[in-house]
Order: structure tokens, then sequence, then C-alpha cells
């Protein structure tokens, strides 16, 4: 029984690690800004729903799925890095755009498009809360393991990191109350620039590995 939590607490903490759900907070701040608390709500709860499915899926088959489409774990990191760079991008130079419209109708404009961007898919939930990094660990860790109800640890652990994720997301909001629009544009810029410094440091381990 003391093997059993003493794994589940080693494989919760590296998840944790991994996963970084409160690195997700500036990643939910850019993306969300303009949308109602209910619309935000319902995007960190799909995207940590989906991320937990990918999360399940790679835990059953990772393996076979990287095999099957003979993807490289690396190129998978570099693809990651690049989508993190985009969404950098946009958080160092996107600017509020003065409209005669009001409130209500900025927001249900803003969730609109990003209901047919599906952005609680990419980026929340693919690279932001189960990057490579994750899948890659899962596999690892899982083939690692001989005993079945550790293997189940492995999984169990990231979805409970991916449930602290949504409850970080949530106050997000608050984060966005207390700051105000001029807080969160330069918290949005701050932020911005760690994360092109992560994009690209995922980008060059990728490629690098990739010339191994």
């Amino acid at each position: 029984m003391n093997e059993f939590f003493a794994k589940f607490f080693n494989y919760f903490i590296t998840m944790f690690v991994i996963i970084d759900p409160i690195g997700v907070i500036p990643i939910f701040i850019s993306i969300t800004a303009g949308v109602s608390r209910k619309f935000k709500k319902a995007l960190a709860l799909r995207s940590v729903i989906f991320s937990s499915f990918v999360v399940i899926v790679f835990f059953i088959f990772g393996k076979k799925i990287l095999d099957l489409f003979s993807i490289d774990i690396n190129a998978f990191k570099v693809a990651g890095g690049i989508v993190l760079f985009i969404l950098a991008m946009e958080m160092l130079f996107a600017s509020e755009k003065t409209t005669k419209i009001t409130r209500e109708e900025k927001e249900e404009i803003r969730e609109q498009m990003l209901e047919e961007q599906g952005v609680w898919v990419v980026p929340l939930a693919i690279p932001a809360l189960t990057g490579p990094v994750t899948m890659s660990s899962i596999i690892i860790f899982t083939s690692q393991e001989n005993i079945f109800i550790y293997k189940i640890l492995i999984p169990l652990s990231a979805i409970l990191c991916l449930m602290f994720a949504y409850f970080f997301m949530i106050f997000a909001d608050k984060v966005v109350s207390k700051l105000g629009n001029a807080g969160i544009n330069a918290l949005s810029r701050i932020m911005g620039i760690i994360l092109l410094s992560i994009s690209i440091k995922i980008c060059v381990t990728g490629v690098r590995e990739l010339w191994i």
C-alpha cells in the first residue's frame, strides 16, 4: 500500500510539472479576452475534457498511434512549438480595436469566432495542456510499469492535474477583473515574451533531436 501511494505521489508531481496547470493561465487570459464568464467556463471545461480524452487515448494506444503514422515525437515537438510561437506573437502584438458596438455584441462576436476556431482543442487542449511532452511521457511511463494497477496511476495523475488546470483557468477570470484592460494587455505582452521563449526552446529541442 505504501508503494502504491508513493508511486501515485511521484507520478502526480511529475505530471504536474509536465502539464503545468498554472502556466496555462496567461494563454487562457489571452484567448478568452472579451468573452463572457460563462463562455470562459465552457471553454475551460471543454479543453480539460478533451485533454483527459487525449491522455486516455495515449495511455491505451499511444505507441501504436505513433508507429501507425510513423510520427517522430521530436517532429511533434516542433509542430507544438510552432503553434505556441504563433500564439505568443499574437499575444505580443494584439491590440484592442475600438468599435461602436455594445459590450454584449462584442462578446457574442468574439465567442462565435472562438467557437468556429475550436480554440478549446488547439491551442488550449493541445499543446497547452497535453503537448508532445505529456503524450510521450505517458507512453514512456506506461511502458516502464509491469503491474497494471500501477499503470492506471499514470492517466489518473494526469487527469487530476488537468482538474487543477480547470480551476486555475476559472481563477484567471478574477485576475482579469483585478487588473483591468490595461493591466491585461501589459500582462499579455509579458507572458507573450515568456511563451515565445518557451516555444523556441521546444522547437530547438525537437529539431536538435531530429538531427541526432
